[in-house]
C-alpha cells in the first residue's frame, strides 16, 4: 500500500501501518518538518519515503475545488490532496491486464487535517465512518446572509463581516448551519498594496487586492495551527 502523508501526521507521530510499503510526500511537506521531533520521525521512515510533487493539472483541480467548497487548505494541503488524487488514478483507476497486474497498489492518505479529509471525502478518496463530512459557506456576521462563493464584503449590507461556517444536510435534505458557541467575530481589516485601508468591494484598491492576493494559501503554516485541527 502507498501512503501520502501530510505534515500534521509527522508532527503528531501518527501510526504507520505494516501494510504500507511506501510513503510519498511532496516537497512542501518536507519543508514544513522543521522541529527535531518531526525530523526524527521522518528519519525513522526515510528508507521508505519518496519525494514526489503532484502534476500541475491536479494542483489546479484541487485549488478550484478548495475555492468552491471553502476547505481552507494551505498550499501544502492542496499538494497532499492533489498527490493522493493523482496516485489513486495512476494505481487504482487503471485497466487491469497481465502486463500491469503486479504493479497495482492501493493508495491512502494519512492525515489529521480536517480540511484534507473533507476534500478527499468529497472526491470519494477518504473513508472513515467516525468522520462527519461537512460543507462550508460564507456567512455575514452582521445581517446573517450566506453565500456559496468566497467573498470579503457582504453583498447585502456591504460590511466586511464575512466568516466561514460549517453546514450539514439533514435527512430531509435541509441545510443546518453549525455555529460556534460563544463565537466572537474578529474584524479583518484589509489593506491595499500602498497601505490604504479597504472598506468596500467597490474600491479600486480592492480590485488590485484580489489580483495581487487571490484566495490561495489563506491558512497559517501547519506547524502553527496544531491546536486548530478540530475546528
Amino acid at each position: 500500500m502507498i501512503a501520502v502523508v501530510d505534515t500534521c501526521y509527522f508532527l503528531r507521530r501518527g501510526t504507520i501501518s505494516q501494510n504500507i510499503n511506501k510513503i510519498i510526500i511532496p516537497d512542501s511537506v518536507k519543508r514544513e518538518l522543521i522541529n527535531d521531533q518531526s525530523k526524527e520521525f521522518y528519519n525513522l521512515y526515510k528508507f521508505m519515503i519518496e519525494i514526489r510533487n503532484p502534476s500541475s493539472s491536479y494542483i489546479d483541480q484541487i485549488h478550484k475545488l478548495n475555492e468552491k467548497m471553502h476547505f481552507n487548505l494551505s498550499q501544502a494541503d492542496v499538494e497532499v490532496s492533489a498527490l493522493t488524487l493523482e496516485l489513486h488514478e495512476i494505481f487504482c483507476n487503471t485497466w487491469v491486464d497481465k502486463t500491469n497486474i503486479n504493479d497495482l497498489e492501493d493508495v491512502t492518505c494519512l492525515t489529521l487535517d480536517n480540511g484534507i479529509k473533507q476534500c478527499l471525502r468529497y472526491l470519494n478518496l477518504y473513508e472513515d465512518n467516525q468522520f462527519i463530512s461537512k460543507k462550508f459557506k460564507m456567512r455575514c456576521f452582521a445581517c446573517f446572509s450566506t453565500y456559496e462563493e468566497k467573498i470579503d464584503f457582504c453583498k447585502k449590507c456591504g460590511l466586511n463581516t464575512i466568516s466561514r461556517v460549517s453546514v450539514v444536510v439533514d435527512e430531509n435534505n435541509k441545510e443546518k448551519l453549525l455555529l460556534k458557541k460563544n463565537y466572537k467575530f474578529q474584524p479583518k481589516i484589509l489593506y491595499g498594496a500602498k497601505g490604504v485601508e479597504i472598506k468596500s468591494s467597490g474600491q479600486r484598491e480592492y480590485e488590485q487586492f484580489i489580483k495581487m492576493k487571490g484566495y490561495k494559501n489563506k491558512k497559517k503554516p501547519l506547524t502553527e495551527v496544531l491546536g486548530d485541527l478540530n475546528d
